[in-house]
């Protein structure tokens, strides 16, 4: 069964017609109605005649359009837009920066559905679970809005609410986003190398643990114990009892946004020592501790009048292992040592790039980015946007990227981007080479790393030792008895299969429909002199359904595909 069939036969068939219906009309109104015809989605549904490209939107660039078409879609698309600007390796570099610019505020929702959903939710009204609750939002998102509330025992909080129905409406839009993927996929060739059907599957993946409050409530909780001990940063508390999948009750942080440098400058702060706190924290939770906040933007961050430095929204968040830490720090011990020779090795470590790559290419292309890099003034050098172009020159190479570098990526980007506007003379190089040379030389003499190598080096060897001769003398076995075969698979000889498998069907059809219709013709007259009720004429008129039926699917599969 095909990607749209099974779309439309979902029991919420009204539904999903009725949003891609909407999908479509915004995506041909944002002037990209030729990508609709290429993946064979304009035949689906007949949407209005002679619907064209708003004026308004046509004389913008593509990314521009791209963005506004995301916004008028709704929540599950602006999470998307979001999840691709740090995808460096599936979309271009215009796209991503114009993807950083997505708003992702919205009209709130009613405040009588806040408390219906409170309500349902905690099993109690509010009036018995708060002593106050503002109506007015303190903001509202595509995923939640947020209300300031006070408990029973007099804490300032805030209510994190989900929307009504996101779930339904984020698993409409899911399936009619592999739906596109799908037909993108089998229909344009030079889009298959980016894996479309792969990349929603890994979004929907990455929007199912973003939607669950009580995985948020976890990432807080761990963020907290592991800066217990910092006295420069603040971690909400949480009220886990009054906590659940689609609410989440934390403290409320009485601060000023990180950029506000007028209040910041009222309280006798300084914004250099904000910026510098910021970077600290970041960078800790990457290459120190391997879990680290997925969304640093300006308004995630908050200053405390007594100067310590609040995260708020652990939504999204990135995870690294220990191998995973120090390979970083090898890579970015690489970039602050100007070693193009070293960066490149550290890639092949890290699994990322392997010999079919073009190496002295992919080696001459990072020498000259880092050569243009560090001929800059040491000021002007942005860390982070060195990091993603880093990144789009290795994908050129026609390589794929783990999400955790790229995440990374977008978090050091997006921090550097804070402190430079808020403290304009910030030299991230002079800030970070101290830092990582120290934490590189630290893990480089560290007794424990080269123990842990050397166990897991002895151990894989052990284990091969052991499964070895049971390994070879089954493969022996099953070579002998003609059991062990090969498979080579290529997608695009599988997508031919399944075109000439899909012209056989309708050719089997339409022989099918042919002969019906002879059989018909030749026993009309025998059923016309038997009469209405014999037995010939019931047999005349089966046979006349069934060619009727035959002939109707084959002129509906022809129509859907446009192609015999």
């Amino acid at each position: 069964m095909s990607t749209i069939a099974k779309i439309l036969n979902l029991p919420q068939y009204a539904r999903n017609v009725g949003r891609l219906r909407v999908m479509i009309t915004v995506i041909i109104r944002h002037g990209f109605g030729h990508v609709l015809e290429r993946a064979g989605l304009m035949q689906v549904l007949r949407v209005a005649p002679g619907l064209q490209a708003d004026k308004t939107v046509a004389n913008k660039i593509w990314e521009v359009r791209v963005r506004l078409a995301l916004e008028s879609l709704g929540p599950t698309f602006v999470k998307l837009g979001q999840m691709l600007a740090t995808r460096p390796d599936l979309v271009p570099m215009s796209l991503i920066y114009e993807l950083r610019k997505l708003q992702d505020d919205v009209p709130a929702f009613a405040f009588t559905e806040v408390e219906q959903l409170i309500t349902a939710e905690l099993g109690m009204s509010l009036a018995e679970a708060f002593a106050f609750v503002d109506p007015e939002p303190l903001a509202a998102a595509s995923i939640a809005q947020v209300h300031r509330a006070r408990l029973k025992t007099g804490e300032e909080v805030v209510i994190k609410v989900q929307r009504p129905n996101l779930d339904e409406t984020i698993r409409t839009d899911l399936d009619l986003l592999r739906l596109v993927a799908g037909q993108l996929e089998e229909r344009v060739p030079e889009v298959r190398q980016f894996r479309p059907l792969a990349a929603v599957e890994e979004f929907a993946r990455n929007l199912k643990r973003e939607t669950d409050f009580g995985n948020e409530l976890n990432n807080i909780e761990r963020f907290r114990r592991q800066f217990a001990g910092n006295e420069k940063v603040h971690v909400p508390a949480t009220y886990p009892a009054l906590s659940t999948r689609c609410v989440l009750v934390m403290e409320f942080i009485d601060g000023a946004k990180i950029t506000d440098l007028a209040q910041l400058e009222a309280w006798g702060l300084s914004g250099a020592a904000a910026a510098n706190v910021g970077i600290e924290l970041v960078m800790a939770s990457i290459f120190e501790h391997g879990f680290f906040h997925g969304d640093p933007h300006p308004g995630n961050f908050f200053v405390l009048r007594d100067g310590r430095l609040a995260v708020i929204d652990f939504g999204m968040m990135g995870a690294l292992d220990r191998d995973r830490i120090e390979d970083l720090l090898s890579f970015m011990a690489a970039i602050l040592m100007n070693d193009p020779e070293m960066l490149v090795t550290q890639l092949l470590d890290m699994g990322i790039i392997n010999d079919a790559v073009d190496m002295r290419g992919l080696r001459a292309e990072v020498s000259e980015l880092m050569g243009r890099y560090y001929g800059l003034d040491l000021a002007k050098v942005d860390i982070g946007d060195f990091i993603i172009e880093t990144f789009e020159t290795i994908v050129r190479f026609g390589v794929f990227l783990p999400s955790d570098l790229l995440l990374i990526a977008k978090s050091i980007s997006t921090m550097e981007g804070i402190a430079r506007e808020i403290h304009p003379d910030f030299n991230p190089m002079a800030e970070l080479r101290p830092y990582f040379i120290r934490l590189y030389v630290q893990r480089a003499l560290d007794p424990q790393t080269y123990s842990r190598r050397a166990f897991r080096v002895l151990h894989d060897y052990w284990t091969l030792i052991q499964r070895a001769p049971s390994d070879v003398r089954g493969t022996l076995r099953r070579l002998h008895d003609g059991e062990l075969s090969f498979e080579v698979r290529d997608p695009g000889v599988e997508l031919q299969h399944r075109r000439v498998e899909r012209r056989t069907n309708r050719l089997i059809m339409a022989v099918c429909c042919v002969t019906t219709w002879g059989l018909f013709a030749w026993l009309l007259p025998t059923a016309e002199q038997r009469g209405l009720l014999s037995v010939v004429t019931w047999w005349t008129v089966l046979v006349g359904m069934t060619g009727l039926w035959t002939g109707a699917l084959l002129g509906f599969s022809l129509l859907r595909s446009r192609e015999l």
